[in-house]
């Protein structure tokens, strides 16, 4: 049981079924925090909460799809009445997969502007509201893409992206009077499920390329994100508000001429 005075930071992850949210759940539970976990694959979130669980950590999970326009209300209030508060929010759900805009029909541009852009503008609806009347602050972190600023293999995903961005941006300056703190992390090439799963015939070649298209040669690990989420919500970001913060290895800042040059 709770007691009143208990001020473990309660944080609210969608998209916790694994991949990057999965291992940022881990880093919370270590530190403390109480967990909502929300995810639409049961099973994988079954299991990363039993691993926070193992880790101490208070966890209430709910799976779900976010598309549902009641769902976010839904987990808000599971964290207040298992908790009865609610501290932070990191949203993580998401899908996408490689298809060229000339074959994409309009039903999946609708579904996955609704899952990717659309949906983080309700929970954090949702969320901020509860965290203004606590009256005490609190922490968001939204996770766009690199192909917020390139489109990406899929121009749905890679324009929610850049509506994420600019979500951060105007949630920032609208809540910062509520101390409030609106963050973004733009991941690169990262090895999570959906990238396996989205490229599985060119995984090999994604790590090949990561070698000499990165400084740091390497694709990604859920964790190499999870980690700077983690900061963002730690009282050591505690002036950083409206960023938005590329997690790519340095892809974007690789000379183009120096991979032309090597015959990549």
């Amino acid at each position: 049981m709770n007691s009143p005075a208990d001020k473990r930071p309660v944080t609210l992850l969608t998209g916790a079924s694994g991949g990057i949210v999965g291992a940022l759940a881990l880093i919370l539970a270590q530190a403390g925090h109480r967990l909502v976990l929300s995810g639409l694959d049961q099973p994988g979130l079954e299991a990363v909460a039993d691993e926070t669980a193992a880790a101490g950590a208070e966890t209430a999970m709910l799976a779900g799809d976010l598309r549902d326009r009641d769902f976010a209300r839904s987990l808000v209030d599971l964290a207040v009445s298992r908790f009865g508060r609610l501290d932070h929010l990191v949203t993580g759900a998401g899908a996408s997969r490689p298809v060229p805009m000339v074959e994409m029909d309009d039903d999946e541009w609708d579904r996955l502007v609704d899952l990717n852009l659309s949906a983080v503008f309700r929970i954090s609806k949702a969320a901020s509201r509860q965290m203004i009347a606590q009256g005490e602050g609190g922490a968001i972190v939204h996770i766009s893409s690199i192909a917020h600023s390139n489109g990406g293999a899929n121009l749905a995903y890679g324009s929610a992206k850049g509506g994420v961005a600019t979500l951060t941006y105007g949630m920032a300056q609208q809540l910062g009077k509520h101390a409030i703190r609106v963050n973004a992390v733009a991941p690169g090439i990262i090895d999570t499920p959906m990238v396996r799963n989205g490229f599985a015939q060119q995984f090999n070649a994604l790590v090949e390329g990561a070698a000499v298209r990165t400084p740091l040669g390497r694709l990604g690990r859920p964790e190499d994100v999870a980690n700077v989420i983690a900061f963002l919500l730690s009282d050591g970001a505690a002036f950083v508000t409206g960023a938005l913060i590329p997690i790519t290895g340095g892809i974007e800042i690789l000379s183009p001429i120096s991979t032309i040059a090597k015959g990549t």
